[in-house]
C-alpha cells in the first residue's frame, strides 16, 4: 500500500471520535472484557487498578483475544487522563497497528507530548504488573497538581468531543 493510501490523521480521529463510544461499550458488556461488578466507569484513578487487573487476567484467559481490546482500553486510559490533565484526542501514525492509534493531547500547560495510550496498554499487558494504568495517570496527576500550584485558578478542561463522563453515583 502507498503512502497516498493511508487515511489522514485527521480522517482516522474523526473516525475514533465516532466510534470511541463503541469502544467504552466493550468494556463491562455481555460477551465483552469482563469487569467486577461495582466497577464505577467513571473514568476515576480509583478505577484504573480494577481496569488493569481485568484486563490482565482476560489476557491469561483469551490470550490474542486481548488484541480486540485495546482502544477500548486505550478509551478509557485516555478518558481518565484528559479529567486530569485537560486536553483532547488525537492521532498518531506513527503505530505499527493499522491506521495508527488514537493519543491524548494533554493541556499545552504540562508542556508534554502527545500521550500514546494504547502502547500503555500494550506495555501494561507485557509487563503484567497491575501498576502501568496507576503509574502512568499518576504522572498527569502530578502534572495537573504543579499547573494547579503555579496559576491556581487553572483547572483541567476536556474539549468537547461528545464523549461525556458519567455523574458520580
Amino acid at each position: 500500500m502507498e503512502d497516498d493510501d493511508l487515511p489522514d490523521e485527521d480522517e482516522c480521529l474523526s473516525r475514533w471520535l465516532d466510534e470511541v463510544d463503541l469502544e467504552l461499550g466493550k468494556i463491562g458488556c455481555r460477551g465483552a472484557l469482563p469487569v467486577p461488578d461495582d466497577f464505577p466507569h467513571d473514568f476515576s484513578p480509583e478505577s484504573l487498578p480494577a481496569l488493569e487487573a481485568a484486563a490482565l487476567e482476560y489476557a491469561a484467559r483469551e490470550g490474542y483475544r486481548i488484541d480486540l481490546y485495546i482502544h477500548a482500553l486505550g478509551a478509557y486510559l485516555g478518558e481518565a487522563i484528559l479529567y486530569t490533565a485537560g486536553g483532547c484526542w488525537g492521532w498518531s501514525g506513527y503505530s505499527g497497528y493499522g491506521d495508527g492509534d488514537p493519543t491524548v493531547i494533554v493541556d499545552p500547560v504540562h508542556k508534554a507530548g502527545p500521550v500514546h495510550v494504547c502502547d500503555i496498554v500494550r506495555r501494561a499487558l507485557d509487563e503484567r504488573t497491575g501498576e502501568v494504568f496507576a503509574e502512568e495517570h499518576g504522572w498527569m496527576q502530578i502534572a495537573a497538581d504543579a499547573a494547579i500550584e503555579n496559576d491556581p485558578p487553572w483547572r483541567p478542561v476536556k474539549e468537547e468531543d461528545g464523549i461525556r463522563r458519567p455523574k458520580a453515583g
